[in-house]
This record gives C-alpha cells, structure tokens and sequence, in this order.
C-alpha cells in the first residue's frame, strides 16, 4: 500500500504497534490514522492475531443494517404469521446451510408454538383471555399428566393443580370451566369426582374475584395520599425532554416492538453466523474479539448495548467515527468487531 491511499490493509497478520496508536505493515509502511481506523488492530484489548487487518464493516453500512433491521422488526411486530414464517425458515434454512443440526432441529420442533404465538400477536387478542406465562407452563404439564396413566391418586393431585392454574384472572369464568371439564374428561375421575373439582375452581374463582373488587374499592383512598416526592431522574423520565422519552416515541412511531427487537437481534445475531438479515445484505458481520462464535447470551447482551446508545443520546453509536476499532457501544459491552466481508 502506498502513500496515499486509503483503502485498508486485506489480511494482513504482520501489524507492528511502533508507539502508541502508530502501526506499521509487513512492507514498513506507516498506517495513516484513517487507515487504522478501517482495520482491526492490537489496541487496548486482546484480540485473536488472525483477525488483524481485516477490513471493518464503514459507519453507512452498519446504520443501513441496522435500518433494514428495524424494518423488518416492525414488521414482525404487525405483520403477525404472514411475515414472521418466512423470516422463521430462512433461520431454519441457515442453520441448516451452517451445519448445525441441533438448532435446526429445536428451531422445528418450536416452529409450532412460535406460528401460534406470532397468530395471537397479530389478531391482538385482549389481555383479559390470555394466560400468564408461569400458568399457561402450570396448566400443560398437569393437562398433560393427568391423561397419560395417571391412576386416581395422581389424577386427584394433577386436578388441583389444574384448578391453581385455573384461577388465573385473565381467563374468563366459562373459559376455566369449559378448559377444566375438557381435561378432567381424559381422566380416570368419576363424574362425580369431576363435578366436584369444577365446583372447588368456581368457589376459589368467586372468591378471587370478590377479594380483587375490594382492592378496587380501597384504590380511592390510596390514591388521595399526598404524591411521594421524585428525584431527579424520575423527573427525566417523566420529562417530554427526556431522552429515554424520544427514544420511546421513535420505537412506537416505526410501530418496533422491543421484545421482537429483543428476540430478533439476539437470535439471529448468535444463530446466523453473526449476521442479521440487514447485516447479510449489506455483507457484514459480527464476530467476538477472541474470534470464536457468539454465543445466545453473549448476542442478547450485546443487543442491550442499543439501549445503552439510545440512551447516551446515540453518542455511543456515533463512537464508531473515532475508536480505532470502529466499536460503538454495544461492541464495547460485548467484546465484538464489525467486519466487512464477502457475501
């Protein structure tokens, strides 16, 4: 490479760190700092030497990623099965292009349950019928004990524990009841028996309902105590100048929901070979210091790292014009590198 130019060092393993932020190439030539700044060097951390060199993924390419990202988050967000299948069997179709069965497989064997949950998503069902998460697990394993060789004993047992997931405040009193006498019908419990069980969850049921109307009726009275004094970040918060409170408005105005955000980022990142669908369009990828792949708890904890750029008023994000390594501050908390490659 000659004076001059700028077009950064292709796979070169022989970077001489000569003073501080000063490197030279394998020929003797002395890196400008725009060319430092295009390359993975040796600066303030280890790094794996089979990364120096390599070419570091431009500032536009990454904010057009991660544009494209967010596109396709607000759509799985709204556009419920219809776009959420597609973008399912291209992950599954990767795993597979990868070589890593294992993923494969669980990504099939969840396939299932992620269509219904993207199908409930997307027909907005109201709060007041849908199951909390610890009963919804509650009620499957005993609905699915209790019709599976479970003697009386084991059905009686499987039936209260059907009746404590049944109380649930969000299911309606005919959804409980007609959910408890469907399962109690695939058991080995007289009619009897049954009828017993179901009179048990009405009781606890009505008596639920009448202690929660009587919260409801002391709620005035709470409520008219003089308002507990805020600090000074919980007036940031409630501040229409607030940065989170921006931050927030941007997200809902792209109708982006954060737990697909969440989900998006962190599985795709960790499960497609360090690249989004906006990542491999544009051809760039992200890979750990250490040069080993990013596990699914290393990807959600560097997607928390977009959070944490929202809120430094994205300075953390325009961080990648200056760090020698074009690390923005989700890399810094993740310990990765954004490298441009070849698709």
């Amino acid at each position: 490479m000659s004076d001059g130019i700028t077009t950064p060092i292709k796979h070169s393993t022989h970077l001489t760190e000569i003073a501080p932020d000063t490197f030279v190439d394998a020929t003797g030539h002395q890196l400008t700092p725009k060319e430092v700044r295009n390359i993975v060097t040796p600066h303030d951390f280890a790094v794996n030497t089979s990364l120096f060199g390599l070419t570091l993924a431009r500032p536009w390419r990454r904010a057009l990623a991660i544009s494209i990202d967010g596109v396709f988050i607000a759509l799985l967000a709204g556009g419920g099965v219809t776009f959420f299948t597609p973008l399912y069997l291209y992950l599954v179709w990767r795993c597979h292009a990868l070589q890593n069965i294992k993923r494969r497989n669980i990504l099939l064997l969840l396939m299932p349950l992620m269509l219904v949950f993207a199908y409930t998503e997307n027909n907005n069902v109201d709060e007041d019928t849908v199951m909390d998460i610890a009963s919804a697990i509650e009620l499957s394993t005993a609905a699915i004990a209790i019709g599976n060789n479970c003697d009386e004993k084991c059905a009686d047992t499987k039936a209260n524990e059907l009746i404590s997931a049944l109380q649930n405040e969000q299911l309606s009193n005919s959804q409980a009841e007609e959910t408890l006498t469907d399962l109690l019908a695939n058991s080995v419990l007289s009619a009897e028996q049954q009828q017993q069980k179901l009179t048990l969850l009405q009781q606890r049921r009505a008596t639920l309902s009448d202690a929660r109307k009587l919260l409801v009726q002391q709620a005035p009275s709470e409520t008219s105590a003089a308002p507990a004094k805020l600090n000074w970040w919980q007036k940031l918060q409630q501040s229409d100048h607030s940065v989170m409170k921006w931050a927030q408005g941007i997200l809902a105005d792209l109708g982006i929901s954060f737990g697909w955000a969440v989900a998006y980022l962190t599985v795709f990142t960790s499960w497609n070979n360090g690249q989004t669908p906006g990542k491999k369009l544009l051809g760039i990828k992200v890979v750990q210091l250490d040069n080993k792949p990013l596990s699914l708890w290393g990807a959600f904890g560097r997607q928390g790292g977009y959070s944490a750029g929202l809120a430094t008023g994205l300075l953390g994000f325009f961080q990648i014009y200056w760090d020698p390594n074009r690390q923005a501050i989700q890399d810094k908390l993740a310990d990765t590198l954004v490298l441009r490659i070849k698709n």
